[in-house]
């Protein structure tokens, strides 16, 4: 963004401030930094009684009737964002009621200069501070004064002369007798700034300090780190020479460049069938109108998407526009960052939460000066800050890992808020899945988005075969229920023979699921939240997977005090430990949270099983996203029916795209594929439409479910979530909130009909992190409507709420109804 900035006449800005509340501020500017603040710059700025970070969203030509405070200091150089981005801030801060300057906070890669360096004083006789040496205040003094009356004496001169730094005449004035002394600097004053530290060192001269100091001034900036690793009283000579003003020490951004060492797919080209040449086709019309278009691309697992993307962005680069390309997981972003870099070259950066400070910094910068075409990562790529920006793809747009939910930043839909930014700067957007969400796919239908279809494998390679194992019916020796039936034990068998891979899916991590008592038959459960310990046997200990509690596995029941607890369930850690014991000459590699926690250990774990290290492949849907492993040719998901019980409407659509996705990892290679599920609801229209590759049946009968019950995308929703620490004081704030909000929407005769308003009721999960939790749930066909009830029902809960420190969040679109 470096460029010759003219100052404009704006008479204050509108600024946004990281604090929680939903105005904007007014500031002046001072003159100093008046031609250096620009729209997207970050500023510091007072505010009550502390100083706070802001960001200038508007420039004001108008002086406001009243006194404004002024804007402290100006923390970067260059702005973080472009204006044109101001707007889609806006609608983010708006849509899912959020403080403006907290949506601009939470999108920014966080602190900009962390790694400490240390530089010679610029024009160091220019800025007026005064240094402990007596000849470099004279000397400092003369650069800035140079013909004004010296407060020395001339004797003060003469060593500064002798040393051959400056030249003392002594002239008489013409109109009498009286002599003035001029003096003139030998050396250029830029170039002496290492002669005056020299001249400060005295006879006190420590080891290697000549050295030190011809380091620095020679490099102009050296980091901090460096100088300590090659001298040994580095830290001393640092402090040193800080304080006698020869050297600063400020902070800078420190490159440092994520990219990935090696890429787990084939970079292609790879040759189009009639599908995708199509679809591409249809993408490029688009492009080259330089007008908004929604696609959602329906292909098939394995119907080369991929392809598509890479040579649609290839288009929107060679015709000087940038591309975001959006994936669910970090993981899988890592993943295609490989595959992209190949293709385009070094102007692609990586980008997402999981990279360190330094590695978001660095990407940060290089897309805000203009060094990068396509930046690829997950929902926090969707802020990159790229002015030229043309295409915006969502991989797997039915991940749910698209939906922000932390308590920390706005809650939003990366892939609804990708559409609207599309929208707003003119660019494509494509939503692609192998199995639509029910949202995208309504949405299709009613041509708000132009539909694609790849319903063919490339290489016409068929869909894996799909089989039903109905555990209902299976028990083992002891007439137990087994955690890996006959049937797909056989077939690991059978693969690893033939000398193919296998993957097991089973969302479930951890080794025992629950702990019960003999005694009272009570669960152990967290003391945090309302739900149940999973043991881990690596750590030997109980945890907590939403907290982070964690307890010894020894421990009473807290019901009734016996120490007669027993396991229950079964997690990938124990499928893990059970397939070594059935497969013992196997190599077995587990992927979950718990395993995965070093940072690059994920990759590692692709890596080997890419290079066929790993015969088994047992995880979490972490390893059911668009990963092609060719010598995968079976797939086993062992407990299908896992997500089918979560309370929340979207249960069944989850568990559909699930095994569709999971099951397509198979057969993507010569040999064909097979998936075995094993299910308690063989009969279920989801395992059923599953098994079937039958995506029309399941969307009719989730379509005809939710127009029945008004719920998306048949309806717009909101949930106010609302938590205490006290139960019985969030309990009656919140039956007084829902008696308000019903009394306000009996007032509007009319509109007041049209609002559906369920609760307050507990939360599903009622108690979490320490504080229990209750809900209302809001449903309304118009969203205009929906937004003006939002915005009464934040006045309302500001009055009832009050002190009872009760919080309120609003939560717009959900997805977790948890």
């Amino acid at each position: 963004m470096t460029q010759n900035i003219t100052p404009e006449p704006f008479s204050c800005l509108r600024i946004a401030v990281s604090v929680p509340v939903k105005e904007t501020f007014f500031y002046s500017v001072p003159e100093s930094l008046r031609g250096l603040v620009r729209m997207g710059s970050r500023v510091l700025v007072p505010f009550n009684r502390r100083r706070v970070i802001g960001y200038v969203v508007e420039k004001i030509f108008e002086m406001p009737d009243r006194s404004l405070k002024e804007i402290e200091d100006l923390p970067d150089p260059e702005p973080l964002f472009h204006a044109e981005m101001v707007p889609f801030f806006k609608w983010v801060a708006e849509y899912y009621r959020h403080p403006l300057g907290l949506v601009i906070h939470a999108s920014l890669p966080g602190e900009r200069f962390k790694s400490a360096a240390l530089t010679e004083k610029g024009k160091v006789f220019l800025d007026g501070r005064l240094f402990d040496s007596e000849d470099t205040r004279i000397l400092r003094w003369i650069g800035k004064n140079p013909e004004k009356k010296l407060p020395w004496p001339m004797k003060k001169l003469y060593p500064l002369q002798e040393k051959g730094w400056i030249k003392v005449e002594t002239q008489a004035k013409k109109e009498g007798r009286k002599t003035a002394c001029v003096l003139n600097f030998v050396r250029p004053m830029v170039n002496i700034d290492l002669e005056v530290a020299l001249l400060t060192i005295g006879r006190s001269k420590a080891e290697n300090e000549i050295e030190f100091l011809e380091m620095i001034f020679e490099a102009r900036t050296v980091l901090y780190s460096d100088l300590r690793n090659r001298f040994k009283n580095g830290p001393y000579l640092v402090n040193k020479w800080v304080k006698k003003g020869i050297l600063e020490r400020h902070s800078l951004l420190a490159p440092r460049n994520p990219v990935s060492s090696e890429t787990l797919l084939s970079p292609g080209p790879h040759p189009l069938n009639e599908y995708q040449r199509q679809a591409l086709k249809q993408i490029k019309d688009r492009l080259d109108q330089g007008a908004f278009g929604a696609f959602l691309l329906y292909g098939v697992t394995g119907s080369g998407k991929t392809e598509v993307y890479a040579r649609a962005v290839e288009h929107a680069v060679g015709s000087g526009r940038q591309a975001i390309l959006m994936a669910p997981e970090i993981l899988l972003a890592s993943y295609l960052e490989g595959v992209f870099r190949c293709r385009l070259g070094e102007r692609v950066a990586l980008y997402h939460s999981g990279l360190g400070k330094r590695e978001r910094n660095y990407q940060w910068s290089r897309m805000a000066a203009g060094e990068v075409d396509v930046v690829i990562g997950a929902r926090s790529a969707l802020f990159s800050p790229l002015p030229r920006l043309g295409l915006i793809i969502v991989d797997e747009e039915h991940d749910t890992a698209y939906v922000q939910t932390g308590s920390g930043g706005p809650h939003y839909s990366a892939r609804d808020a990708a559409v609207v930014r599309a929208r707003m700067e003119s660019a494509v957007v494509i939503l692609g899945s192998g199995t639509p969400s029910v949202q995208s796919f309504q949405n299709a239908r009613e041509r708000r988005y132009d539909l694609l279809k790849m319903p063919e494998r490339v290489a016409q390679r068929p869909m894996p075969r799909m089989e039903i194992v109905d555990m209902r019916k299976v028990k083992d020796a002891f007439g137990k229920e087994p955690m890996i039936s006959p049937k797909l034990e056989k077939a690991l068998r059978e693969n690893l023979a033939a000398g193919n891979q296998a993957i097991l899916f089973l969302n479930r991590r951890g080794f025992h699921r629950i702990f019960l008592c003999r005694s009272c038959g009570q669960a152990l459960r967290c003391p945090n939240c309302d739900v149940s310990l999973t043991f881990h046997l690596h750590e030997n200990r109980l945890a907590c997977h939403y907290c982070g509690f964690k307890s010894p596995p020894s421990v009473p029941c807290a019901s009734c005090g016996a120490h007669s607890l027993k396991p229950f369930g079964f997690g990938t850690e124990k499928m893990e430990v059970e397939l070594n014991a059935l497969f013992p000459g196997a190599e077995i590699s587990r992927m979950d949270t718990d395993s995965t926690r070093k940072k690059g250990a994920a990759l590692d774990t692709l890596k080997q099983f890419a290079r066929q290290e790993t015969d088994i492949l047992v995880g979490t849907q972490m390893i059911t996203k668009g990963y092609d492993f060719p010598n995968v040719t079976l797939v086993g998901v062992v407990a299908a029916d896992v997500t089918l019980g979560f309370p929340d409407f979207r249960a069944g659509e989850r568990t559909f795209q699930l095994l569709s996705q999971v099951a397509g990892r198979a057969g993507r290679g010569v040999h064909e594929g097979r998936v075995i599920i094993q299910t308690f609801n063989p009969e279920h229209y989801v395992i059923q439409t599953a098994v079937n590759y039958d995506f029309n049946l399941f969307f009719e009968k989730e379509k005809n479910l939710r127009q029945q019950l008004r719920y998306p995308p048949f309806s717009n929703l909101a949930c106010l979530k609302l938590q205490g620490d006290d139960p019985i004081k969030a309990g009656a704030a919140v039956r007084e909130l829902g008696l308000r909000l019903r009394e306000m929407l009996k007032s509007w005769p009319t509109r007041g009909k049209e609002i559906q308003l369920l609760g307050p009721v507990a939360a599903p999960m009622a108690r979490l992190k320490g504080k229990y939790r209750w809900q209302l749930l809001v449903k309304c066909q118009n969203g205009s409507l929906l937004k003006h009830f939002l915005q009464e029902a934040e006045r309302v809960s500001a009055q009832v709420l009050g002190a009872s420190r009760v919080r309120l969040v609003v939560d717009v679109d959900p997805y977790d109804m948890l």
